[in-house]
């Protein structure tokens, strides 16, 4: 039979919300084309959830030619999913099918192989199956977001890691683009709280200046609200541009307002069609993501490239131009031109820019490889505060990757990092600490530092170096 959905979900209807959760994310993930070449470019996952209520005879012939036709089963697990003869059933008709077809486990609550009845989270099916039907993601574990991304990883069949860095990335990219955005309203608004507002009697001048003061009660009032966002409307349709930015993000985002994010991605492309940079940017994540409009990659690459080739460039659209021209998306697949593009923007201190360039010479994507400009432009990161910069900067030192092995200098950087509060780096500064690594200090204050912040890899690092189980609730920091 064809298969038709990429995952088929099973779950208890008490875990209703969880599965329209994960439903939901699963849909609008936008499969990497880079991971996997085989998919037609920004295509998304297809996704089968029953939303009946599992009764009567010819619905179970329904639900069985539904999951024939996906190709793995993703079941919630709970002490309700595994009191549910239906999703027993379901798990069941699956494994008789093909035993290659995946059955993945998301753990939402309780324990597998539990001792207690109560805790059981596993259906009794799989209970008795071997380790291979046992990997899965567990949310009390990681974290609901880093579970996610284990799911779709054993979906699409590719290293978790690799997702996970992936989405570390696109989580930089966006956050460079609103934070540009915050930024312009809150220097904006910190001079006007200092400064007084020249109102005139011309009705643009005066749509510009209730901007302005919109901006400030926004910043006083911790937001905009419904008081301030109606003449944030008034600016924006006087033609302020700056307004029209801020107004689609308010509208996006559903702040001060009810979220519509196709009236949002209106106001990005009237900005845009004036000129504005910072539009340009945000209308091509919008079509490139899919908000507020359909998806559409060629104009998401058109838009950033306007940003890009501007009198005055944006670097997050040359950053973008050159993510486009590596992974081709929108355009013809181009390494040398995104090379260049990524050191256009490094050039221009563009952070995420600066990673790739990084990564470009260390693996020779587009130019030759060059492990000691691949050191100097991680240092170049490193050095702005950038704390996947530190973290690599001290592993290019432990490694002698492009510099000379400094144990001392290692240490430094991971614990730079590990003061911004990152587990991984948390992690290797316990490392370091633990095997006096470039230092003598105590390793088991970093590990309980991560294993706070819920890392596997040092909440075992505490339970070697303790001796006792470890337990979130009465960790005591040394």
């Amino acid at each position: 039979m064809e298969i038709m959905y990429d995952a088929f979900i099973s779950y208890s209807h008490k875990d209703m919300e969880w599965a329209q959760w994960i439903q939901k994310h699963l849909e609008s993930y936008r499969i990497p084309r880079n991971l996997c070449p085989d998919r037609p470019s920004g295509s998304h996952l297809r996704i089968f959830r029953d939303q009946t209520d599992l009764a009567g005879l010819e619905l179970k012939d329904t639900l069985q030619k539904e999951l024939r036709a996906s190709r793995c089963l993703l079941v919630l697990c709970s002490p309700d999913s595994a009191a549910s003869r239906w999703v027993n059933d379901e798990v069941a008709y699956f494994l008789s099918l093909t035993p290659e077809r995946p059955v993945i486990p998301f753990i939402i609550r309780g324990e597998p192989d539990s001792d207690q009845a109560e805790l059981e989270c596993y259906p009794q099916v799989l209970r008795s199956q071997d380790d291979r039907y046992r990997l899965g993601a567990n949310v009390q574990e990681i974290g609901r977001n880093k579970a996610f991304l284990k799911a779709v990883s054993l979906i699409l069949d590719v290293r978790f890691n690799r997702l996970v860095d992936r989405e570390k990335q696109r989580k930089r990219r966006t956050g460079l683009t609103i934070g540009l955005i915050a930024g312009l309203a809150s220097v904006i608004a910190g001079a006007l709280i200092w400064t007084n507002v020249s109102i005139t009697e011309e009705n643009r001048q005066l749509a510009y200046d209730i901007y302005w003061a919109a901006l400030v009660s926004g910043v006083r009032q911790n937001g905009i609200n419904n008081k301030s966002f109606p003449l944030l409307v008034q600016s924006a349709e006087a033609g302020n541009t700056s307004a029209m930015i801020y107004l689609a993000d308010c509208l996006i985002h559903g702040i001060g307002t009810t979220a519509d994010e196709e009236a949002g991605f209106s106001w990005y492309a009237r900005a845009a069609e004036k000129g504005d940079t910072t539009a340009m940017v945000a209308l091509g994540n919008c079509l490139l993501n899919g908000t507020g409009t359909e998806v559409d990659e060629e104009k998401a690459f058109y838009w950033n490239e306007q940003a890009a080739l501007a009198k005055t460039p944006d670097p997050n659209g040359m950053m973008n131009v050159a993510i486009f021209l590596e992974d081709g998306i929108g355009t013809t697949a181009d390494p040398e031109k995104a090379f260049e593009w990524y050191k256009k923007a490094a050039d221009l201190g563009n952070e995420l820019s600066m990673f790739n360039l990084a990564r470009c010479y260390r693996d020779g994507t587009g130019t030759e490889a060059n492990p000691e400009l691949s050191f100097h432009w991680t240092l170049q990161l490193a050095e702005k505060g950038n704390v996947v910069g530190m973290y690599n900067t001290g592993l290019m030192y432990q490694y002698g990757f492009g510099v000379p092995v400094n144990e001392r200098q290692a240490y430094l950087w991971y614990r730079k990092a590990a003061e911004t509060g990152d587990a991984d780096s948390m992690v290797k500064t316990g490392w370091c600490t633990e095997n006096h690594f470039g230092t003598e200090n105590d390793a088991l204050e970093w590990y309980l530092k991560a294993a706070e912040l819920e890392n596997e890899e040092a909440i075992e690092a505490v339970q070697r170096l303790t001796g006792t189980p470890y337990e979130q609730s009465s960790a005591v920091t040394p």
